[in-house]
């Protein structure tokens, strides 16, 4: 079996291309489905789709008609040639189909370098895969590999710290305020997409409340359920400044909703408690007068770009290291998929079994008459031929194109905790028992 990678992402589509090819667990299921019936050259297949990338991994026992397969099975899904025609997919083979995938584990593929979700996007595509019987011993294999280079890059590096992203910079700027947010209300005004990034993120910190407001009060209901918070008419916007403590406008607003003379209104009732505001909106939804007034913390978009930008100067930086992890993980991949072949299995399984038998037979040597040890050595190599005539036979008989075998070898490997030995590719004979 070759293993192969074909897919479309950020770095070659735009995002509307992105959003025509992606796919929900659903068309998933139904493409694995549409797969397996249309080809017998592809033997696992795994898709690992997201806001930013729809990619498929594959293994194929014919390299020219496996890609081809795929890419006719995406347009038949999706409706759409952007597969078939090549313009926005990249192809990939072997060891730069796994290194593609490590690197994405990794998160130094993404469009925001370092980003926390496509780990787990990774795993749940191969959770998918294995719930639809398209996964064998390859990928599942690759894919704990992938996992594992994504779990060091975030464990020996700095690649998940400090916020890129404006709305978790807004989040990091509330911790650094006032640290832990249990017992924080959080007020989110503006219902946008970037209003509910940061409401989302908030979310994920804990706090007492959670105060939803927007012009469009359907909205603001909606992210206050997601969010597990309330909503509030715009008009209300007084009275839920008094009661907050940390405040994220993200609105479209044409000029500031939020002025000094609102913030003076409600200075009494707070009794000098103080409040973090950060304004994310551009045109401001926040006038920077209000930054002056006691117990006022105002952090307004550049302030926060500036910590983006360093943060992610400092995650670029991580990624040659990165790129060490990902082929220390490719290496182990590769050596324990060159021991998947049929011969160095037998010589292995040969070789483990002369050892123990070696080791019986000289422990059993003193209950033997020095005469009857010969005897003892004989008989025991002949017990051993005789245990693996059958299983030598049934070996030879094994093709590692095919993915039942190549998950027979795995186990026999894995059972008998086999090893390869430097003098299996230069032995003549070949450890079969049966001769």
């Amino acid at each position: 079996m070759q293993l192969i990678g074909l897919g479309t992402s950020h770095t070659n589509a735009p995002a509307d291309i992105r959003d025509a090819l992606a796919m929900d667990p659903a068309d998933t299921a139904a493409l694995i489905a549409q797969i397996r019936e249309a080809t017998d050259c592809i033997s696992e297949v795994v898709v690992l789709s997201t806001c930013h990338r729809t990619e498929l991994y594959a293994s194929v026992t014919d390299i020219e008609k496996g890609p081809r397969a795929l890419r006719s099975a995406v347009t038949a899904r999706k409706k759409v040639d952007y597969f078939e025609n090549g313009k926005y997919t990249v192809s990939r083979e072997g060891r730069d189909a796994a290194q593609h995938l490590f690197r994405v584990a990794c998160g130094i593929d993404s469009l925001m370098i370092g980003e926390p979700q496509i780990l787990g996007q990774v795993k749940d595509a191969l959770s998918l895969a294995e719930r639809n019987s398209s996964c064998g011993v390859l990928l599942n294999r690759l894919f704990h590999a992938a996992v594992q280079a994504g779990k060091r890059a975030r464990t020996e590096t700095a690649i998940g710290r400090g916020a890129v992203s404006i709305a978790y910079a807004a989040v990091e700027m509330a911790r650094k305020v006032f640290g832990n947010l249990t017992h924080k209300n959080v007020l989110i005004l503006g219902a946008g997409e970037t209003g509910k990034l940061a409401a989302l993120h908030l979310r994920d910190t804990s706090p007492q409340r959670i105060t939803v407001m927007n012009r469009t009060f359907t909205k603001a209901e909606l992210l206050a359920a997601e969010v597990g918070g309330v909503a509030l008419q715009i008009d209300q916007l007084q009275s839920a400044l008094g009661d907050a403590d940390v405040v994220v406008t993200a609105t479209a607003a044409d000029k500031p909703l939020i002025t000094t003379d609102i913030v003076e209104r409600i200075t009494k009732s707070r009794a000098r408690r103080p409040m973090l505001i950060v304004d994310i909106a551009s045109p401001r939804d926040v006038d920077p007068a209000v930054g002056a007034l006691s117990n006022i913390f105002l952090y307004d978009l550049d302030a926060l770009q500036i910590i983006v930008d360093q943060n992610r100067a400092a995650r670029s930086k991580e990624i040659p290291k990165i790129e060490h992890i990902v082929n220390d993980e490719l290496d182990r991949f590769f050596e324990w998929y060159g021991t998947l072949e049929v011969i160095p299995t037998v010589r292995s399984l040969r070789r483990t079994f002369a050892e123990i038998g070696e080791r019986e037979a000289r422990r059993q040597a003193k209950q033997f008459h020095r005469g009857d040890r010969e005897t003892l050595e004989r008989y025991t190599q002949a017990l051993i031929s005789k245990l693996l005539h059958e299983p030598t036979i049934r070996l030879k008989q094994l093709d590692k194109s095919s993915s039942d075998d190549l998950s027979k070898l795995a186990a026999i490997r894995d059972i008998f905790r086999l090893t390869s030995a430097e003098n299996d590719k230069d032995t003549q004979d070949d450890g079969d028992p049966a001769k």
